[in-house]
């Protein structure tokens, strides 16, 4: 019997893609987690020489994602009601609080809203946000992408930085507004995401997020099919792994199934 440390927990968001003599997988990723999966992602990661991610991940990559998002405006604070500015300003105090930014008198303005949402686009005020509150560790495509670093493997990006870019501006403001609107509900969320990822439910993770920023169109739909165009000359040729957002997983297993692949979901 495996004892897993309170920090890890077995991967169930995995798929076996299979034809022939290949066999390859697929990890559907969650960007955010407060759980690692160090020894699942090292096993299937280990036997391959070629490792996928959704996009690139190297130092250079993240900085002009952070720059890009630093190069422009938005107006949630005039968009979002003034009950929700405090809520969210509430959560990213006792953030601070709990880091050792404690006041001796709290500040009565929106002091970390404002740094936080001034002078950014959207999506980087959003992500912003939303990471402070989550708090969360671990990174499921990160961790990823660092263990197959270690072990010297090839690692391609399934999608370019310019493309994913054009993916967040497009997130439209109002998929931002409802989601930062929404905060009363974000611990229900938070803990039902959980759950449902660790148990490797693909339908329920999807249904319960459905409403996230960036569920839309845009971000999933006309992605899958980039992506499933990236993977298959990779898994014809040779054994590989891939890490995708879960939400792609539905669209891009669907096109391998279609194509006569075997896939299975599995436990790593």
């Amino acid at each position: 019997m495996i004892t897993w440390p309170w920090t890890e927990r077995p991967l169930r968001m995995v798929w076996r893609v299979e034809r022939g003599a290949r066999r390859s997988h697929i990890v559907g990723t969650a960007h955010f987690f407060p759980y690692t999966f160090a020894r699942p992602l090292s096993r299937l990661i280990r036997p391959v020489d070629v490792v996928l991610t959704e996009g690139p991940l190297d130092v250079a990559s993240s900085e002009r994602i952070a720059e890009a998002g630093r190069s422009g405006t938005n107006d949630l604070a005039t968009r979002l009601p003034p009950t929700t500015i405090r809520a969210i300003e509430k959560i990213l105090r006792e953030r601070a609080d709990h880091n050792g930014e404690a006041w001796l008198i709290p500040p009565s303005d929106a002091v970390f809203f404002e740094a936080y949402t001034n002078g950014v686009r959207p999506w980087a005020a959003f992500f912003s946000i939303w990471g402070t509150y989550l708090n969360w560790r671990y990174s499921v495509d990160a961790e990823g992408y660092r263990i197959a670093r270690k072990l010297g493997k090839e690692i391609r990006a399934l999608e370019t930085l310019d493309e994913q870019l054009a993916v967040l501006d497009g997130i439209p403001i109002e998929r931002i507004e409802r989601q930062l609107n929404d905060v009363a509900n974000w611990d229900a969320y938070r803990r039902e995401y959980v759950d449902l990822y660790l148990a490797g439910d693909l339908e329920g993770i999807i249904a319960q997020s459905a409403r996230f920023v960036t569920r839309g169109p845009m971000v999933i739909g006309e992605r899958d099919r980039r992506m499933y165009e990236a993977l298959r000359p990779v898994f014809d040729a040779q054994d590989a792994t891939a890490f995708a957002g879960f939400p792609h997983i539905p669209g891009v297993v669907r096109l391998f199934s279609e194509a006569g692949y075997t896939v299975t979901q599995v436990t790593a």
